[in-house]
C-alpha cells in the first residue's frame, strides 16, 4: 500500500499515484522482458477520500498507519484486476482528479464491490500509456 497527500498534500495526490502505479507497471514489464525478474504481474487499484492518518504503536514499535473507508475501497479495487484482467484501475473519484489526457482508459461501468450497498464506478488505464 502506498499512501500520497498524507502527512503532507501538494495538491495533485491522485494524479502522482496514478503516475506512480504507471511507473511500476512499466518497470515491471521492462525488468521482466530484459530477464531480471520471472514473469509475473501487478494489479494496482486507487481510490481517493478522507481518511484517518498517524503513528499508532508502543514505544518499541510504532508505525504510521491510513485507515477509513477510503483504503478499504481501493483493496477491493485492486482486488478488481483479477476479475477484470487489468492491472492498473481507479474509482472515479481518482478519475476526476486527475489530468484527463490519458488515451488508453476503458470505462468499467459500475461494478459490483464487496461489502458495499451500491456498485462503484470504475476506469481501466491502459499499462503502455507512459513513455
Amino acid at each position: 500500500m502506498a499512501i500520497f497527500g498524507a502527512p503532507l498534500s501538494d495538491g495533485k495526490d491522485s494524479q502522482n499515484a496514478v503516475n506512480a502505479a504507471q511507473d511500476i507497471i512499466k518497470t515491471l514489464k521492462q525488468q521482466i522482458e530484459g530477464g531480471t525478474i520471472p514473469p509475473t504481474t501487478v494489479g494496482i487499484g486507487l481510490h481517493t477520500g478522507k481518511a484517518v492518518t498517524g503513528t499508532v504503536g508502543s514505544t518499541q514499535r510504532k508505525e504510521y498507519t491510513v485507515i477509513g473507508d477510503v483504503v478499504n475501497l481501493a483493496s477491493r479495487i485492486e482486488q478488481l484486476n483479477k476479475q477484470l484482467d487489468s492491472q492498473l484501475l481507479i474509482s472515479a473519484a481518482v478519475w476526476e482528479a486527475i489530468d484527463q489526457n490519458i488515451e488508453t482508459i476503458v470505462d468499467k461501468g459500475l461494478v459490483p464491490i464487496k461489502g458495499r450497498k451500491e456498485p462503484v464506478q470504475i476506469y481501466q488505464i491502459s499499462t503502455d500509456t507512459r513513455g
